[in-house]
């Protein structure tokens, strides 16, 4: 079992750039990487001092800034014997 995040552009991108993927070993993984990309992006996005709790600061980025995001579970196949 793996969790991917996917962030993506609410609107049309004019520059054509495809959503971000990155593939994590648990939720908790994911949940990290999508608050190190707030916490990289937040000054340039939102400008203001942002909030110490962790989950308002990640509410606060997307509501301010046209981007959204998933953190989806996703099971692997069943492996198929070999013989």
């Amino acid at each position: 079992m793996s969790f991917i995040l996917t962030i993506r552009e609410r609107s049309h991108s004019w520059a054509g750039r495809p959503p971000a993927r990155s593939e994590h070993a648990s939720r908790v993984d994911a949940e990290a990487e999508l608050l190190q990309y707030v916490r990289r992006n937040w000054a340039a996005e939102v400008g203001t001092e942002p909030p110490d709790d962790p989950g308002e600061m990640i509410e606060e980025y997307f509501e301010e800034v046209l981007e959204s995001y998933d953190i989806i579970e996703q099971t692997l196949p069943a492996q198929q014997g070999q013989g």
